[in-house]
C-alpha cells in the first residue's frame, strides 16, 4: 500500500465516498471496478498531484475528476475482453477512419 499522510487520507475518504455514490448510480461501475483497486489507484495518484488543491474542490468538481479517473479505468477494463480484430474496429470508430 501507498504511504499517505493525515491530508491525504482526507482527501481519500471524501474520495472514497463519492466512489460509493458513483457505484450506486451506475451499476457499471460497480460490475466492471474493484473498489479497493480504485481507491489504491487515487491514493497513488495523489502521491504525484498537490493534496491541498484538492483539499479545497468542492464537493462537485471533486466528483467530476473523479468520475473522470473511475471511466478510464472502466473503458482500460471494457476493452480488455477484446479480441484484436474487435480492438481494431474500436479503434477505428474512436479514430473516426
Amino acid at each position: 500500500m501507498v504511504q499517505i499522510s493525515d491530508r491525504q487520507s482526507a482527501v481519500l475518504s471524501r474520495i472514497s465516498d463519492i466512489v460509493d455514490r458513483i457505484m450506486q448510480s451506475r451499476p457499471v461501475y460497480q460490475e466492471e471496478l474493484n473498489k479497493n483497486e480504485v481507491m489504491e489507484k487515487f491514493a497513488m495518484l495523489l502521491n504525484n498531484i498537490f493534496t491541498e488543491q484538492l483539499m479545497e474542490l468542492d464537493d462537485e468538481n471533486l466528483t467530476k475528476r473523479v468520475k473522470g479517473v473511475m471511466s478510464v479505468e472502466l473503458m482500460t477494463h471494457l476493452l480488455d475482453g477484446l479480441t484484436p480484430e474487435n480492438v481494431e474496429t474500436f479503434n477505428t470508430a474512436v479514430e473516426g477512419r
